[in-house]
């Protein structure tokens, strides 16, 4: 089979994954332009690349915590211990600005103390409505978003005009629809590749200039697409959870090594990064707008969505026709831990099976994991 093509293409992509901030820092040293960090999800990214910028979804590393607890509690997530950790030792200097979306308690504290310790660094706190069925949350949405778009303006020195942030726009669906795809040939041929290349395909997009990103992932999906891989064996199963960051490849590997197949997830370095597109017709702003509002995806940081995240959930496993979940629950996260019992009865109440592991971002040992799974996988057969 001709992988030699494909495992090039991976090789690139791994390597701004595996140390994000020392690429994009040689990054800007050769291309002298601006890089804006943003928080995981929900604020458009479109905004910063129509500035001439280049947008980067910020990313957990695996450095070990030191001194970041001087400045917040230990109780907080893992990405959020471990953003700010390096961004006080000065790892995010090279940054131009940061944008935090007002997502939870622990984002509101991070924006906070980045704020007040990276000086040299334009911090932007973004509070987009939550709660979708409030009165005037549309025209709320619009009025934040122009406050941003101004914001950015002055940080890039030139004005976002509706044509440059529909191309922007096109930039980003075009990319989304290639993610899409892969999605979809992995769902197909579910041995073409591991599930944690997968993750791997999808965070370097959040990190590259995406025209770079759509022309790699084009070459690396007409590769794909001429190779017949070996049938699938194994336990069908639905990965949930994870918010913010991706999933240790330790713990997707312990997955598949004792018998399971990841074959759809709603990760936000997976499905709901690449779900949905923003319309091209019309203000480009209320498009984006609209994107965020009529177009989202459930998820327990926003209320009042049609349908609940417990139910949304159901769906998408029998949809997939997995014979059971994952559902990874990353340590003090306080949104998915409320959530987790509506989850955890809706599984049951529709007959899915399900395992919870609770992960952070501390080195444990994986054997109490493994043996969890193992009894899982035995339990599926």
């Amino acid at each position: 089979m001709p992988r030699s093509k494909i495992n090039d293409i991976m090789d690139r992509f791994r390597e701004i994954v595996d140390k994000p901030y020392e690429k994009l820092k040689q990054w800007k040293e050769a291309n002298k332009k601006k890089i804006v960090g943003c928080s995981p999800m929900h604020f458009p990214e479109e905004m910063i690349h129509a500035a001439g910028m280049l947008p980067v979804v910020l990313q957990e590393t695996d450095e070990t915590i030191t001194t970041g607890f001087s400045y917040l509690y230990p109780f907080f997530c893992g990405i959020t211990r471990n953003l700010i950790d390096i961004g006080v030792k000065g790892q995010l200097s090279f940054l131009d600005g940061l944008i935090y979306a007002d997502i939870c308690v622990q984002n509101r504290t991070a924006a906070s103390i980045l704020r007040q310790n990276l000086p040299a660094i334009h911090v932007e706190f973004a509070q987009l409505p939550s709660s979708f069925t409030r009165k005037g949350v549309m025209e709320n949405t619009v009025k934040e978003l122009d406050r941003i778009k101004a914001s950015l303006e002055k940080l890039a020195g030139r004005k976002i005009d509706d044509k440059s942030l529909k191309q922007s726009i096109a930039v980003y669906n075009k990319n989304r629809s290639l993610l899409r795809r892969l999605h979809d040939l992995h769902k197909a041929n579910l041995r073409l590749l591991p599930y944690r290349d997968i993750q791997v395909i999808v965070q370097s997009s959040m990190l590259m200039p995406k025209e770079e990103h759509t022309e790699l992932l084009e070459k690396l999906l007409a590769e794909m697409e001429g190779i017949k891989p070996p049938s699938a064996k194994g336990n069908k199963l639905f990965l949930s959870g994870h918010l913010c960051q991706s999933p240790k490849a330790d713990i997707l590997d312990l997955i598949e090594g004792v018998g399971g197949i990841v074959v759809d997830d709603d990760l936000y370095t997976g499905y709901r990064y690449y779900a949905v597109d923003a319309e091209m017709n019309g203000s480009p702003v209320e498009a984006l707008a609209k994107r965020h509002l009529e177009k989202s995806l459930p998820v327990p940081t926003r209320t009042g969505l049609p349908m609940r995240w417990e139910k949304y959930l159901v769906e998408r496993v029998k949809a997939c026709r997995a014979q059971g979940a994952v559902v990874l629950l990353v340590k003090f996260c306080e949104p998915h831990l409320f959530y987790y019992p509506f989850i955890k009865d809706a599984l049951a109440e529709a007959g899915i099976p399900h395992i919870m592991v609770e992960t952070e971002h501390e080195v444990v040992s994986l054997e109490g994991v493994r043996t969890r799974l193992q009894a899982f996988i035995e339990m599926l057969k």
